[in-house]
This record gives structure tokens, sequence and C-alpha cells, in this order.
């Protein structure tokens, strides 16, 4: 089955300005020269506008590992088998490291994400009960009422901004109902989301100045006055015999924040269009509803957007490329669910391909695997449910291409969608 193209166009700065205003790192000598790439992670577009088919063509032209020269110098792991080692391996391959693109200086550390070992225990065991059993599914109604009153909203207009208008408000509204905050903040939000996609690092640390302005407020305000909230529960927390510092709680806070403005979102916005010029598989999705949630690892594997860093704490040989110590590197979760040596026709959604939720690299594993990958899972079935109960036939519209970006999250910031009123 061949895939239909997309029409994009890619967000941000050209590559060309990139290049003139970005230092290079200088490649170390253990870095083998074929498997140096010029690759910008902020501009994965330039090899082509889809983002995953950018990733794919430099994943089937690479060695297992390639190294860049940018935001620092970094790793990429390629293939699967390495993806899957270094997201599983917490000994070797450390959150706490180094960054890509490096921390500024003075930038809380985002928790529990830049943490290890007994401290990233402690400071998840916060964010656990909350992203599952009963607080997931209250999230998850609560989000459910949303969608429907959003589409029910634009669906006699034949036409939306799927990303404005609908997918950047649910996974907002879940995080306002974990922390039990009002709606009226999801616009004020949805304007920080960027902050992911931001290879400024000035620009960076001005959005992550309003982000832990914004969550500074009410960590104080719970602090004093706790309720059961998950911002509660962090402000009043301990990890390992003692209390949360302040910059612990909000750092911990803004990461769920994070967490909680785009990178679902953006999954939402790659499937949907991905929907509308697949039309068998949508039409099946439409006709056989039941297979959402069956089949929902399946979506969920096609289209990784996450890109978190790891770095090296000991020597580790990947197919012949020596990483040293104190390497870092970027894991682009999309590679994972694109090689062909771990999934025959990656690029096809096979609702019929076997598979079990640990097949697939999309939440990560290990000890770091993704908090909340129940509750994200959870939000995908939701909007597909709700979409294709109301509005099962629908396209891209000409002449007005979707828009993405790539980054430490690599996402959707528009897709006009429309159909027969």
């Amino acid at each position: 089955m061949t895939t239909p193209s997309l029409r994009h166009s890619t967000a941000g700065k050209a590559q060309g300005e990139r290049k003139m205003a970005t230092r290079l790192a200088e490649v170390p000598a253990h870095v083998p020269a074929e498997a140096v790439r010029d690759i910008d992670i902020f501009d994965i577009g330039a090899i082509d506008p889809d983002i995953h088919i950018g990733w794919k063509k430099l994943q089937n032209e690479s060695p297992a590992l390639i190294w860049s020269p940018r935001n620092g110098g970094h790793w990429i792991p390629m293939r699967a088998h390495v993806i899957e080692r270094v997201l599983s391996d917490a000994e070797v391959f450390i959150n706490g490291g180094q960054w890509v693109p490096p921390n500024p200086e003075g930038a809380l550390p985002l928790i529990p994400i830049m943490s290890d070992g007994a401290l990233h225990r402690a400071y998840r065991s916060f964010i656990m009960p909350y992203v599952i059993g009963k607080p997931l599914l209250a999230a998850i109604e609560r989000a459910r009422g949303l969608a429907i009153d959003l589409i029910e909203g634009f669906r006699a207009n034949g036409s939306c901004d799927f990303v404005t208008d609908f997918s950047q408000h649910l996974p907002i509204e879940v995080f306002l109902s974990l922390v039990d905050l009002p709606s009226e903040d999801r616009p004020y939000l949805a304007s920080l989301a960027e902050v992911v996609r931001m290879p400024d690092e000035a620009e960076r640390m001005a959005a992550f100045g309003k982000m832990y302005e914004y969550v500074a407020g009410y960590v104080d305000e719970r602090t004093k006055n706790p309720g059961t909230d998950l911002i509660s529960t962090i402000a009043n927390g301990s990890v390992l015999g003692r209390p949360m510092t302040r910059e612990e709680i909000v750092g911990e806070c803004t990461q769920v924040l994070i967490g909680g403005l785009d990178t679902v979102a953006s999954m939402m916005g790659f499937i949907a269009a991905h929907l509308a010029v697949n039309v068998p598989l949508r039409r099946r999705l439409s006709a056989e509803p039941r297979l959402i949630e069956r089949r929902v690892d399946e979506i969920i594997r096609r289209f990784g957007v996450a890109g978190p860093s790891r770095q090296a704490v000991a020597d580790v040989e990947f197919d012949g490329i020596e990483v040293k110590a104190g390497d870092t590197l970027f894991v682009a979760t999309a590679l994972h669910g694109l090689d062909e040596s771990r999934w025959s026709n990656s690029l096809e959604i096979d609702l019929d391909r076997p598979s079990s939720a640990k097949d697939f690299q999309t939440f990560g594993s290990g000890p770091h695997r993704c908090p909340g990958a129940a509750l994200a899972r959870s939000e995908i079935i939701l909007y597909l449910e709700e979409w294709l109960k109301r509005i099962p036939d629908y396209s891209l519209v000409p002449d007005k291409p979707m828009v993405s970006a790539s980054g430490n999250v690599t996402g959707v910031l528009s897709l006009p969608l429309q159909w027969e009123a």
C-alpha cells in the first residue's frame, strides 16, 4: 500500500539562516567522519517538508548513529535497536546530564525528566496517581465533553483549523483538570506551546520564564492552602526524606505543564492529516469504531513526536560506532516507528499488524517511560471516537498546506480541514 502524500509547509528559520547563526561544535576524535551529518533538529523540514518523511529519508541513508555538530554537538540514534538500548538502559544513558540543545544557564531543571535513580522515582511518585485510575477517567471525561462541544461548534461550518480550533485545547483541558485550574486559562497556555521548538536560547528562556511565572503563583497558593490536586501534592511533597525545594516544585509543575501543552496535540494533528488522505483507513475506523481502542498503539507507533535527550556515562559501541562517556544523544522517537528493520511497511498504519503496547518507543521505555503514556493514549482514543462519529469524511484544504515544525517535540502548528456541512 502506498501512503498518499500530504502538502506541507514548515515553520521557523530557514536552514541557511540557522547555519550562519549557529556555532558548530568541533567533531570529537572518536567520531568517524562517515557518521558526521550537518543536521539541525530544529530544521528537519529542510530534508522534507513532511517531517516524519524527512527523518525517514535521513534514516535510510545513515549508519546506526549519526553525529551532528549543531546544538552543542550530539549523537542521533538512527536505528530501532539503538533507540531501545538508549532509552531503556538508565544506568549508562542518564537523564540528569546535558541535553539537546544545551540547558540555558539559570534554567530550572525540568523534573522528573531531568533526574535519575531514587530521586527520579520520588519525583515521579507524585505524578503517577493522577494519570491512572479514577483521576485519569475523570480528566478524560472532562476532555470528552469539551471535544464534543468544540466539534459541534464548527461542524456546520464545513471547515476548521484542526490545531487551533480543536487539538490544542484537549490536552490543556486535561492538564487543567489534574491541577484544578480554570478552563479560562486555555488560550494563554496554548500561546506558550512553542517553547519546545525554539532553537534560540533567549527566546526559549523567555518562554520558560512565562511558564515559571504562571506556575509559581499557583504553587505559592497551594503550598499555603493545599487541595487534592496535582500542584498541591507536588508543592507539599518530600523526596528522600526532605521537603521539596521551591525550585524543584516549580520545575516539576512546569514539566507537567509542558507535557500537557503540545505532545498529544501534535500527535493528534499528524493522525488527522494522515486520515484525511488515507480514505480506506479512515472509513474502516469509522465503520468499526471498536478498532480505535484495540489498535490505537499502531496509530501512535507511526507518529512519534518527542525527542528526549540522554548523556552517556560509560563507553558503548553500536555497530562499530563508539559512543564515549560524556557524549550527548538526541533520541527522535519517530525513528523507532519508522525503522523498516523493526516494522515492515513502516509508513503504513496497518490495523492488522501483530503488535503489543510494548513494541513501540513513542513513549520511551525503562524507568523514564513517559508517566503520562496511559493518559495520552486515552486522549487519542477519545479524539478519534468523537471526531469520526461526527465528521467521518473530511479532506485537506487545497492551497492551505499543513504547517509543521521540528524540535524537542515535532509539532503541527496549523492543519486546515474541510468537509460537506
